[in-house]
C-alpha cells in the first residue's frame, strides 16, 4: 500500500511521542485545516479532563502538522488511538501547507460513543500539545490560545 499523510493536531504533535508510537518521522509539514476548530470533547479513559478532537466550524482553523506515514505507522496509531474500540475514527481531510499546497490527509476524530461536552484538558495533556506546537513552530497566536485554555472556565475556543 501507499504512504498516507496523517494530520496531527493534538498530543501527537509532540515529536518524542509521535516517534515512540511509530518510529522515526520521515517527513513533517506544517499545515492547517480550514473550517474546523479544535475541541476538547473526547472522553478520556481516566474520566478527568478531555482529549482533543476537531469539529466543523466555517469560521475557524486548526493548525497542526502532516506526517508522512506508512501503513505500519498508521496501524500503530490506530491501536494507540483506540480505533477498533470506537474511541477515534479516521476522517479524510484536505490540509493546506504554508506554501499553499493542499495535501489529502487522514486524521482522527472522536468516536460518537466517546464524545462528551467540551471541557478543559488536563494540564499535562495540554502541555504536550503546546510543546508539540512550539516544536513545529505553529503560529504564535494559536499557541497563545492553547496556553490560555487553563485560565478559562469553559471549553476551547480556538
Amino acid at each position: 500500500m501507499t504512504d498516507t499523510w496523517y494530520f496531527a493536531y493534538g498530543s501527537n504533535l509532540l515529536v518524542d511521542q509521535k516517534e515512540s508510537r511509530t518510529g522515526d518521522i520521515r517527513s513533517a509539514v506544517r499545515c492547517h485545516l480550514p473550517a474546523y476548530r479544535l475541541a476538547f470533547n473526547k472522553q478520556p479513559l481516566s474520566g478527568v479532563g478531555a482529549y482533543a478532537s476537531i469539529v466543523p466550524d466555517e469560521t475557524a482553523t486548526v493548525w497542526g502538522v502532516a506526517y508522512l506515514c506508512d501503513q505500519a505507522a498508521i496501524a500503530s496509531l490506530d491501536r494507540r488511538e483506540g480505533v477498533s474500540g470506537g474511541h477515534y475514527r479516521h476522517q479524510d481531510v484536505d490540509v493546506v501547507t504554508d506554501a499553499g499546497d493542499v495535501l489529502q490527509a487522514m486524521t482522527y476524530v472522536a468516536g460518537e460513543a466517546f464524545t462528551i461536552a467540551e471541557c478543559r484538558p488536563t494540564r499535562d495533556y495540554l502541555q504536550k500539545i503546546v510543546d508539540g506546537a512550539q516544536q513545529h513552530q505553529l503560529p504564535e497566536g494559536y499557541i497563545t490560545a492553547l496556553e490560555a485554555l487553563h485560565k478559562r472556565d469553559g471549553g476551547a475556543d480556538l
